[in-house]
């Protein structure tokens, strides 16, 4: 039987092309997005609306892979930061995530099933004026360690991927506030690159394949050309 996939965020950058790779390796994908996607199947829902999201999915009859790739990135300081966006950010990023897992745990239950959650690097080392996506995504590798715990009694396994820079609209938004910023950031990832939306999405793909991942899970995985590695005092 085809295996089915949940995507969310799948509109663009990392979702689209997680979309776009599973798909080319036979999974039935199932594209979650609060703008339309081109898509058979695809479902236009706003991970922030826990009911509708709870209801959408719940409803679907097999889910073998649930990939949270939903995020929202805010560039402002913290100081400046209103609890409205701060809530606004933790509502997809990582209440999101959870909603989305409840949502489709009794179909993963089903068949063995596995849990994606796409992250950061800033979870582990962060910038100035990213606060609130920096606590969402930390507290989302805290998620996926507690998930993969509640969740192996049932044979679901849990990991996160953890993208460095990556070429996506959010970073060319975040090129635009700061003059040289691509080249300085190429500059400093050991690779000499910006990472392409296909490098997470082959992470993802790896991480959801029962045959090469089954012994894994509660993990962080990290796609950032080896910018966690250099000391940031180098």
């Amino acid at each position: 039987m085809t295996p089915v996939v949940v995507v969310t965020g799948a509109a663009g950058g990392i979702g689209a092309a997680t979309c776009e790779l599973l798909e080319s390796y036979g999974w039935e994908v199932i594209a979650v997005d609060r703008l339309p996607v081109d898509r058979r199947g695809a479902l236009q829902v706003d991970i922030a609306d826990a009911d509708a999201v709870t209801a959408a999915l719940s409803a679907l009859p097999r889910v073998d892979a649930l990939v949270n790739n939903a995020a929202i990135q805010l560039y402002k300081s913290l100081l400046d930061t209103t609890v409205e966006e701060w809530d606004a950010v933790a509502a997809v990023n990582i209440r999101g995530a959870f909603v989305c897992l409840k949502a489709v745990h009794n179909q993963l239950a089903a068949v063995g099933g596995s849990v994606v959650n796409v992250g950061s690097v800033h979870a582990t080392a962060t910038s100035h004026s990213i606060a609130a996506y920096a606590a969402t995504k930390g507290g989302l590798s805290a998620f996926t360690r507690a998930a993969a715990i509640e969740m192996a009694p049932l044979g679901v396994r849990v990991n996160t991927v953890l993208p460095g820079a990556t070429d996506t609209p959010a970073l060319r938004a975040g090129f635009s506030r700061k003059a040289d910023a691509e080249q300085t950031l190429v500059d400093r990832t050991p690779l000499k690159r910006i990472g392409h939306p296909r490098d997470v999405a082959q992470a993802i793909a790896f991480l959801i394949d029962r045959e090469r991942s089954d012994f894994i899970t509660g993990q962080d995985f990290v796609v950032d050309g080896g910018a966690l590695a250099r000391l940031s005092t180098e």
